[in-house]
């Protein structure tokens, strides 16, 4: 258990870095070469009027009010927990049958 919380530990780190990097790169890339007309490409956030963002992923860009925003987190939150009791019950599932009689 110590070493799948070790693992799963290094892949948050190891994800922050990667949008950290892209967005560091993207930033260097537009002192050379001035703003660009566009937004950026990595993540960004812009408020729009009350209430009202636009939030743009890799290029896919979600309207919503303040409600919304968090019922998304909420759901893909909701979706990952789900995945991961799934596969621990399926695991561990399998190593009973390992040990069945």
């Amino acid at each position: 258990m110590n070493v799948t919380i070790k693992f799963f530990g290094m892949l948050v780190i190891l994800l922050a870095g990667v949008v950290i990097g892209l967005q560091t790169a993207e930033k260097g890339i537009q002192r050379v070469y001035g703003l660009p007309a566009t937004q950026p490409q990595t993540f960004s956030i812009t408020k729009i009027d009350k209430g009202q963002v636009e939030i743009a992923v890799t290029g896919t860009q979600v309207k919503a009010g303040p409600e919304r925003v968090v019922n998304y987190v909420s759901e893909a939150g909701s979706a990952l927990g789900k995945m991961v009791k799934d596969g621990a019950k399926a695991t561990f599932q399998w190593l009973a049958s390992l040990f069945a009689p």
